[in-house]
């Protein structure tokens, strides 16, 4: 009998919070990234201390993926390790390999971001180095283009997760900014059948749990906007009352 997967009690316990961290600390890179695209227009190009900034973001992901998830050892044999961890699907497979290909290309940029800053070298040189710099910063911009396609397919997995719903309540530029739509139409996507009214009630409860009343009043509200009968809105808004 081939034996069930088992996942470590502390793992399960910690993984809403490690996934609402992850797609924070992506959307942070990205933004970061972004923002050097804009200098590179005013001649002003990304320092080695954004890339080092950037390299430690997206290593933070990388081990939190790893400590979630089982690792993949043998890719070409589908071979994971023997651990008590979740095994990826092919959503999270896809973000761990974007995350991973972004820190290794941003490590390699760093470095020769380094290079090009302190340690001038004969014409030629220098010059390679500059071109294989924007080599892969070009290919870096490529990886964040994929990635916050992976990303979004990641966020619609967790519907269950409401620590992930409150952060797109918190943040409807950041989230309108990097997938085009605000974070209500998110969310109407992400709940799918489970209701938007109840989502909204979720985060409202978990705000008025953390002592945020004044946020679980506007989560209460919305979620009566949408059904003025909700039973749970109702009694939440009795409650803040």
């Amino acid at each position: 009998m081939k034996k069930k997967n088992h996942v470590k009690p502390y793992l399960v316990r910690i993984k809403n919070w490690k996934v609402r961290n992850m797609v924070m600390l992506y959307l942070d890179a990205r933004e970061n990234f972004i923002a050097y695209h804009r200098t590179v227009k005013q001649g002003i190009y990304i320092s080695f201390d954004k890339m080092r900034e950037l390299c430690e973001i997206m290593y933070e992901i990388k081990e939190d993926h790893h400590l979630l998830y089982k690792r993949m050892i043998d890719p070409r044999k589908n071979r994971f390790e023997n651990a008590d961890k979740f095994m990826p699907d092919d959503v999270e497979l896809a973000l761990m390999k974007n995350v991973g290909l972004l820190f290794h290309k941003l490590m390699v940029a760093r470095e020769l971001k380094y290079q090009t800053e302190h340690y001038p070298e004969r014409d030629e040189e220098f010059q390679r180095n500059e071109e294989s710099l924007q080599y892969h910063l070009q290919l870096i911009t490529e990886l964040f283009e994929d990635g916050i396609e992976v990303l979004l397919e990641f966020i619609l997995k967790h519907t269950d997760n409401i620590l992930l719903f409150a952060l797109l309540v918190e943040n409807p530029d950041l989230i309108k900014k990097h997938f085009g739509r605000d974070a209500a139409a998110m969310i109407e996507l992400a709940a799918a059948d489970s209701g938007i009214d109840d989502i909204y009630c979720e985060v409202g409860t978990y705000y008025l749990d953390g002592g945020r009343l004044d946020d679980a009043a506007k989560m209460v509200n919305i979620a009566l906007e949408k059904n003025k009968d909700h039973k749970r809105a109702l009694e939440l808004a009795a409650k803040l009352n």
